[in-house]
Formats: structure tokens, C-alpha cells, sequence
């Protein structure tokens, strides 16, 4: 092998490799600052249970586009978890510097699961107060090349 040959050779790899890491580099930071804002609403109330609406707006405000996997979402009252939603098995692609609303998220919270801290919860939203709940966003980030783990935690004073 000339010199020449392995001088081009070297170049194209470390070209690459500064390339591939770059575009990972991108990746991770996209990921990074997915910004989810959840708005929750009360669907149905009743001493039966609650129906929970949750509307979730994805904004992705980096210049890489990815996909996600539909959300999952669980609700915590007073750290403990009093419903989830449905896993869908659904890819939902989010432009760069784009917006994406996943709404219609319906989280039911039955009487007979955690009586107690759903009780407490339901008797203070009909008497016409508000509570807080704890929002815990779950899915996964697809970046092309690699999956990784997304998790999203906050806090949504509902009323009724």
C-alpha cells in the first residue's frame, strides 16, 4: 500500500468518525431538550371514579428531527400512582423546531384501585376545590441510530 493510498485512507476514516460523532453528539442534544407541557382536565367525575384528560403538547425546539413512541402516562397523587394510560405502540415523528399534540389521553382512576388517596382526591374536587397531581411522561426517543429512555415529571393543579 503507497503512502498516498493510506493518507486518503486515514483521512476518509477520521472524517467519518468526526462526522458520526458530530451527528450523535446532535442527537443527544435534541433529546435532551424535548420539552413536554401537559394540560390535564377532569373528563368525568363521579363516586364511581374519575376520567382524567390529558392533552400533551411535544415541542422539539433543536434543528434534529427524531421520533418518538407514543407516551405513557401515569398520575401520582401524594407519590403514589393512581392511574396510567393505555400503551399504544404508535411512532409519532417530531420536525426540527417543530410542535406535536397528542390529545385525548384518558386516564381512568377507579374507586376500588387505591380507595384511599383516590378517595381523598375525588371528595375534594366535587366539595369544589383543587388538587395537585404529579404527571409522569414515559416514552422512548428514536435518534436513527440509537433508542434512549425519555422521562418527564411534573406537577398540574386540576380542579373541577
Amino acid at each position: 500500500m503507497s503512502l498516498v493510498t493510506r493518507i486518503l485512507t486515514g483521512t476518509v476514516v477520521s472524517v467519518g468518525a468526526i462526522a458520526g460523532w458530530s451527528y450523535l453528539k446532535n442527537l443527544k442534544t435534541a433529546s435532551a431538550e424535548l420539552e413536554v407541557v401537559p394540560k390535564a382536565s377532569i373528563h368525568q367525575l363521579s363516586w364511581d371514579g374519575l376520567t382524567i384528560r390529558l392533552d400533551v403538547l411535544l415541542k422539539n425546539p433543536t434543528k434534529g428531527s427524531f421520533s418518538i413512541k407514543f407516551p405513557f402516562v401515569k398520575l401520582l397523587y401524594k407519590e403514589t400512582v393512581i392511574g396510567s394510560s393505555n400503551a399504544v405502540d404508535k411512532e409519532i415523528n417530531i420536525t426540527a423546531h417543530g410542535e406535536v399534540m397528542i390529545d385525548k389521553i384518558m386516564v381512568q382512576i377507579p374507586m376500588a384501585g387505591v380507595f384511599s388517596v383516590a378517595f381523598t382526591l375525588i371528595k375534594t374536587l366535587i366539595s369544589g376545590g383543587t388538587e395537585t397531581i404529579t404527571i409522569r411522561t414515559l416514552t422512548t426517543i428514536n435518534l436513527g441510530i440509537i433508542k434512549m429512555p425519555y422521562e418527564n415529571k411534573q406537577n398540574i393543579t386540576i380542579k373541577k
